[in-house]
């Protein structure tokens, strides 16, 4: 309806409005088309009409099995002498807790100071809860740490004195039972406690070999086997960062464990469900798209077929393609028959698994193996800040490599910054205005040779010796669990980027809701080359001497 309204220039303006002439809104909110006709012809121009013969699917009918894994064992064990044959299988139920806690953990490791007083103290609390307060002074008596050596002042130093030692408890626990009357229900309660937490000193079930360290410590990698039925899947270079199906090959030449798997065939009928997301093209020609996401916008070069693949599949794609869910359990290989499936006009198809006949798609699929989803009982968690760091670089000025440990944890669980305590340490004397000469400059006391040593006429090998140099003592240059004395390290694991190798604890929930505590020693790629500064023979007006 328009309005008038006159201007001070003589001019009159008119402004239309849509007003309604009665007091309901159902006319306005229906969008009537005066104009059907330019309407379906328009639909009609962009294909909105152009229907394919077929049928959209109704229901999907999905048959298979899934093979539990049964076992797993160390398949490298670092210095330890190789055995005769294969190693015995360990058995493993995935419903006990994560495979990472097995593979990654310190098992071998014992306890240091800090947890054998935090066991303690948790021991402590325990009888405060039951009661038995009174009998404390008894359990210190027969379980008192021995004197601490002197030192600054710390959590272990405080409550040492207070609390009893974690490992012996746990030895008589495990053994004969507590040297204290009356402590049996509060000794059950903490050694169930205990052993989650220091699973070095749980005691081994019948038939499990002594070492079970997959980490080697020559590559800084873990190995491993793994028996899904008649399938034996072998990690050979595994970093670490989490288990999954593309950390394993099939090893068709291994035995699997002779202790039958698990089989759960399965069938199921499910409703398929379009595939929804966002930025997904609009159904109909009259929605409005949502303008967060710009597939157009995209920055891809002509050679980035996976992000080509991507937009084609989300702006040409995305509406044709229907969801089956499934739900597989943890630690299984699942293997899928032709999922027939029904659509709206009553006809069934037989969906074959993508691939079938081609050697070249492996989406998904272990190397080795024909067909099957491979899911891992892994449970990553939380992973915590660093416990130790050892950087392997090589360093082309010198003509040597360098192990560089710039942090590790002591005994007590004090994180040393070895850098930090190198800069506060004395440097030698002033320089010398008249000039100077040194046999050798002076490098960080926490940068560790590697000599590269010559095997055969092919191969070399970089072996960690001590630091010689002035104000360096190389008997305490070692620290830590990474790094130890006569260690050595293949050639090709220190490659020009080098590689940084971590210590870090981990906390991991299972399905179950139980809790799972570890360590894991991962290995990343490092930062590239460096410079360590050594050079021989020096002269330098500015240079100190040693």
């Amino acid at each position: 309806m328009p309005r008038t309204a006159f201007e001070h220039n003589g001019f009159f303006r008119f402004r239309l409005e849509p007003l309604s002439r009665t007091h309901e809104v159902a006319s306005g909110l229906a969008a009537r088309v005066h104009d059907p006709a330019w309407a379906l012809a328009r639909q009609w121009q962009f294909g909105e009409f152009a229907g394919q013969d077929a049928g959209s699917p109704v229901l999907a009918q999905i048959d298979g099995h899934s093979t539990l894994i049964s076992a797993w064992r160390p398949a490298g064990q670092g210095d330890l002498p190789a055995p005769a044959g294969p190693r015995p299988w360990v058995p493993y139920d995935p419903t006990t807790g994560p495979l990472d806690a097995l593979v990654e953990s310190e098992d071998s490791a014992g306890p240091d100071e800090y947890l054998r007083v935090e066991g303690g103290a948790h021991f402590v609390r325990l009888l405060d809860q039951a009661g038995l307060t009174a009998k404390l002074p008894q359990v210190l008596a027969a379980y008192a740490f021995d004197p601490m050596p002197a030192g600054p002042a710390n959590l272990v130093t405080l409550l040492a004195p207070k609390v009893p030692d974690a490992v012996e408890l746990a030895k008589d626990l495990d053994g004969n039972g507590l040297r204290v009357p009356g402590l049996a229900a509060v000794g059950e309660r903490w050694i169930d406690w205990w052993h989650g937490v220091a699973p070095a000193t749980a005691p081994a079930a019948p038939g499990t070999p002594d070492a079970l360290d997959t980490f080697d410590p020559h590559r800084f990698e873990h190995s491993t086997d793994f028996s899904f039925g008649d399938r034996v899947f072998h990690a050979e270079e595994y970093l670490g960062d989490g288990l999954d199906w593309f950390s394993v090959d099939l090893d068709p030449a291994a035995s699997p464990a002779p202790a039958a798997a698990a089989v759960r065939p399965f069938h199921h009928e499910v409703v398929p469900s379009t595939v929804r997301f966002g930025g997904i093209p609009a159904d109909r020609f009259w929605e409005m798209e949502d303008a967060q996401l710009d597939f157009g916008a995209t920055d891809v070069s002509a050679l980035d077929t996976g992000r080509l693949l991507m937009i084609a599949f989300a702006e040409v794609y995305g509406n044709d393609w229907f969801l089956v869910p499934l739900e597989v359990p943890a630690g299984s290989l699942t293997a899928l028959k032709p999922i027939i499936v029904t659509d709206t006009f009553g006809a069934t198809h037989n969906v074959e698994r993508a691939g079938r006949d081609n050697p070249h798609w492996n989406l998904f699929t272990v190397t080795g193996a024909a067909d099957g989803l491979l899911l891992m009982p892994s449970g990553q968690g939380a992973v915590g800040e660093r416990l130790e760091s050892v950087t392997l670089t090589r360093d082309e000025l010198a003509n040597i490599a360098w192990a560089v440990q710039t942090s590790f944890t002591d005994a007590r669980g004090e994180l040393v910054d070895r850098r930090a305590r190198w800069l506060r340490a004395p440097q030698g004397p002033p320089p010398n205005p008249v000039g100077s000469y040194a046999v050798q400059t002076i490098v960080p006391d926490y940068w560790l040779p590697l000599v590269p040593h010559a095997m055969t006429a092919a191969s070399i090998r970089f072996a960690l010796v001590p630091l010689l140099q002035p104000g360096v003592d190389p008997d305490s240059q070692l620290s830590g669990r990474l790094l130890h004395t006569d260690h050595w390290v293949h050639e090709e694991e220190v490659p020009r980027e080098g590689a940084l190798v971590t210590r870090r604890p981990v906390l991991a929930r299972w399905f179950d809701g139980s809790w799972h505590v570890w360590v894991r020693r991962e290995k990343n790629p490092g930062g590239g080359e460096s410079s360590s500064g050594l050079h021989f023979d020096v002269v330098r007006p500015s240079e100190t001497w040693p």
